[in-house]
């Protein structure tokens, strides 16, 4: 499979369909390391739209852009491009956030992900270097963002959802 039919789009009425099958193959599959939004629990297009104007966000989040990486008109991957960092986000979730649909996995979906959201991030957001963060034992991840250049700064210990997590973070030159 090659990645290079692969565009990354802002999220649209036509890709929500199969933006939400991936959700539900998440949910079904207990995948936990990414979390697609949940239909019943927002207007995701709306949501999105929040996100990159800033209006109507609670105080602690900050702007963001959302971008999905479509083939042939089907979602493929979901990427998050934050436009700051807060204390929260230095510890846990950097700059940049992403989630590819569990059927394409272990595909070179995630590198060519990260690296155009990387691309957007400096010629967009004018961003020098990005903080991309994984949990440790999310071996995939970890490589993903080494192939983008990645360079491990620590790992540091947060809760999460109630729950212990360490965190590797790493930072990207752009």
């Amino acid at each position: 499979m090659s990645t290079d039919c692969m565009h990354l789009v802002r999220p649209s009425a036509a890709l929500l369909p199969s933006y939400i099958e991936a959700g539900v193959e998440y949910r079904a599959n207990g995948v936990n390391t990414s979390a697609f939004m949940d239909p019943a629990r927002h207007d995701i297009l709306a949501r999105i739209e929040r996100f990159r104007t800033g209006v109507g966000l609670p105080e602690h989040y900050v702007r963001a852009d959302y971008l999905w990486l479509e083939e042939d008109g089907r979602f493929i991957a979901e990427v998050s491009i934050r436009h700051a960092l807060n204390t929260s986000l230095l510890r846990y979730g950097g700059h940049i956030g992403y989630g590819v649909r569990l059927g394409y996995w272990n595909r070179g979906v995630g590198t060519r992900l990260l690296g155009l959201a990387l691309e957007f991030a400096r010629s967009e957001l004018h961003l020098s270097r990005a903080l991309v963060t994984c949990d440790d034992d999310n071996i995939g991840s970890a490589r993903v963002i080494e192939k983008n250049g990645g360079i491990l700064q620590d790992r540091i210990a947060n809760i999460v959802g109630g729950k212990l997590i360490t965190t590797r973070r790493y930072w990207i030159d752009l």
